[in-house]
C-alpha cells in the first residue's frame, strides 16, 4: 500500500477480531513511530506495549476510575466506549512523554519545549496509525486514558507524562469516512 492510500484508508477502528497480532508486526509499527520527526531530535517518546492479562487489568483500572468520576458528577464523555474498544483490541500501546512531568505543568519557556515534545509524539503516533493501516491492522488513537492517567502511570511504575494510547487489532468493522472540511475552508494563501 502506498502512503497516499494508507492516509485515505486510515480509520478509527473500535471493533476488533479476537486474533493475535504477531510481535514482529507490533515491532514494525513502533519502528515507524520512532522514525517520526522529532523537535531538536530529543525523541521524547516511550512506548509501553500491553497485552493479555495485563491489558485486561489496565482496562479494568480505566473503567473503575471512570465510574468513580461519573459517580462524582464528572462528564467523562466517550471514556467507557473507548474502554470497550480497548477491551476488544489484543494490543494496547501507551505513549509517554519522557520529558513531561504531570506533577509540574510547564510554564514560560518550559511550555515551548513541552509543546515541541507533544508535537513530536503526535507525529510518532500518526506514523504508527499509518503503518498499522498499511499492514491491514486497525487502530484507535485514544486520549480518554487521561481520565485515569495518574492511576495508569502509577500502576506501570512510571513517573513521566501519559500522552495517549493506541489500540491495535485486526478490524471487525469498516468505519465510514468521516466528513472533513474542504481545503478551501481551512487554507489561506498569502502571496506576493
Amino acid at each position: 500500500m502506498d502512503l497516499r492510500e494508507a492516509i485515505k484508508k486510515r480509520r478509527s477502528v473500535r471493533k476488533f477480531k479476537n486474533k493475535t497480532i504477531p510481535r514482529e508486526e507490533i515491532a514494525a509499527i513502533i519502528e515507524s513511530a520512532i522514525a517520526a520527526p522529532s523537535g531538536k531530535n530529543l525523541q521524547p517518546w516511550h512506548f509501553t506495549v500491553v497485552t493479555g492479562e495485563k491489558k485486561d487489568a489496565l482496562v479494568e483500572l480505566l473503567v473503575k476510575t471512570t465510574k468513580k468520576l461519573i459517580g462524582q458528577g464528572v462528564n467523562t464523555g466517550s471514556c467507557l466506549g473507548s474502554a470497550r474498544a480497548m477491551d476488544e483490541a489484543p494490543v494496547l500501546i501507551l505513549i509517554y512523554n519522557t520529558r513531561g512531568n504531570p506533577q509540574k505543568p510547564p510554564r514560560g519557556s518550559a511550555r515551548y519545549r513541552w509543546s515541541v515534545d507533544i508535537q513530536s509524539i503526535g507525529a510518532a503516533i500518526q506514523n504508527m496509525l499509518l503503518e498499522a493501516t498499511a499492514r491491514g491492522i486497525g487502530s484507535l488513537w485514544i486520549c480518554d486514558v487521561f481520565f485515569a492517567d495518574e492511576e495508569i502511570t502509577a500502576w506501570l511504575g512510571r513517573k513521566d507524562e501519559l500522552v495517549a494510547a493506541v489500540a491495535l487489532g485486526y478490524p471487525d468493522e469498516e468505519p465510514q469516512t468521516t466528513p472533513r472540511k474542504p481545503r478551501e475552508a481551512v487554507t489561506k494563501w498569502e502571496e506576493g
